[in-house]
């Protein structure tokens, strides 16, 4: 028989989302992705095997949900759906991308495989968002070079820590015991806060912008900077992004700007290692002089996290409408740097040859600001907008301010 369980967080805040804008959380090319370089003996017959295992091993990889009765039904078994491109002659980058439907009958996982030469593969995976985020597809990843080994006579890797299913339940059951609480704490968070935003008029075409905004070093000042202040990187970026954006709302509005942000909710050991989207959207206001106090800013940040697990898609009839969610709220996250080395594939070894969350496809109906620490230690954006308030000049004007910013909070003198 199946098995149905309740849907976590991430996933209600998706179907919720669903439902006001239908085909966003079930829109195939909404994935995270992975592009492997193998190299060395690839058996794909095994490969297709150990994919099959990796299914087997997690309940999320046969799992789908139901709209209709807003509950996750894991499959008992499903077969790994792996791909083989032969004849397939481009770069690693141009793999990256690949639909990954999310109906009965089919893994939210998508494999594919280049075979390049006897001794050299491209490993592609897609995993649909729904169910999985980069900790999760870095975790599945690991577990699919395990079993892969496991088949060539290594030991078997242990069994996961815990099933999705289960986590979702504990969510549930931790949600349900301080709803009260937290509404009360997001009501007084938010109710009386006057929130700055931008002009309605202010408009132009949509954009998607990945760049570099802070090299190595003003990262490391940055960072510095945060930790003497018992403040931390991602409220310290915080500060400097809203100072920065605060040149470009309407004055008189406000003084924060109100940010809506993930937070990861693995709470407990048997969660650490368990493949899924342990992920909490929530809110955060933030001064607009937040570089005056940055350690304020991360008691925000921690109480916010305490409370993620309420539906934060209701804090419209909490806060009794005196704040518009639904206009001109910017997205930001801080992903961190997760990528293994290496995944050992049995004799073969794999390094990551290329990595993406869901392709831009030009459509979006808010602003989305995603940075992430590259390889080299610097600080790379990727910002998304449909350019109504927050126009696509104002973000590329904050975006070239941030090294400033940097700087001036950290008492760096500008050369010259």
């Amino acid at each position: 028989m199946n098995t149905t369980w309740p849907l976590s967080v991430w996933q209600r805040f998706m179907v919720n989302g669903e439902r006001r804008r239908p085909g966003r959380a079930t829109d195939p090319w909404f994935t995270v992705n992975a592009v492997l370089l193998v190299e060395g003996a690839l058996d794909l017959r095994i490969l297709a095997a150990a994919a099959d295992d990796l299914v087997a091993r997690h309940d999320l990889l046969r799992a789908r949900v139901d709209l209709d009765t807003g509950t996750q039904v894991v499959e008992d078994s499903l077969p790994a759906s792996v791909e083989l491109l032969d004849g397939w002659s481009g770069a690693a980058e141009e793999l990256l991308h690949h639909p990954v439907p999310v109906a009965t009958g089919s893994s939210p996982l998508v494999l594919r495989v280049v075979r390049r030469s006897s001794h050299e593969h491209l490993l592609a995976a897609h995993l649909h968002h729904l169910f999985g985020d980069p900790v999760t597809l870095w975790r599945i990843l690991r577990d699919l070079g395990d079993l892969y080994a496991a088949r060539c006579g290594a030991p078997s890797p242990p069994p996961p820590t815990g099933q999705y299913g289960e986590y979702a339940a504990h969510e549930a059951a931790v949600a349900g015991a301080y709803e009260a609480e937290a509404g009360r704490w997001w009501r007084d968070a938010l109710a009386d806060v006057a929130l700055a935003t931008a002009s309605a008029t202010a408009r132009d075409a949509p954009f998607a912008v990945r760049r570099p905004v802070l090299s190595g070093d003003d990262l490391a000042r940055l960072e510095a900077w945060a930790r003497a202040r018992r403040s931390t990187l991602f409220a310290g970026l915080l500060a400097v992004l809203t100072e920065r954006m605060a040149a470009h709302v309407v004055a008189g509005t406000g003084d924060h700007l109100l940010f809506n942000t993930l937070f990861e909710r693995r709470d407990g050991p048997r969660w650490r290692t368990m493949a899924g989207p342990c992920l909490a959207p929530s809110y955060v206001a933030v001064p607009l002089t937040a570089t005056a106090d940055p350690h304020a800013v991360a008691l925000a940040l921690s109480a916010a996290v305490r409370y993620s697990r309420y539906p934060t898609w209701t804090l419209d009839r909490v806060t009794r409408g005196s704040v518009n969610f639904a206009t001109f709220v910017p997205f930001v996250e801080l992903i961190p740097q997760l990528r293994p080395d290496t995944i050992p594939f049995g004799p073969a070894s794999a390094v990551v040859a290329a990595a993406a969350g869901e392709r831009d496809s030009g459509e979006t109906s808010f602003l989305g600001l995603r940075f992430r620490r590259d390889t080299d230690g610097s600080l790379v954006a990727h910002v998304r907008g449909d350019g109504v308030g927050w126009t696509g000049q104002a973000v590329r004007t904050v975006l070239d301010g941030m090294p400033a910013g940097v700087r001036a909070v950290a008492g760096v003198r500008s050369a010259g």
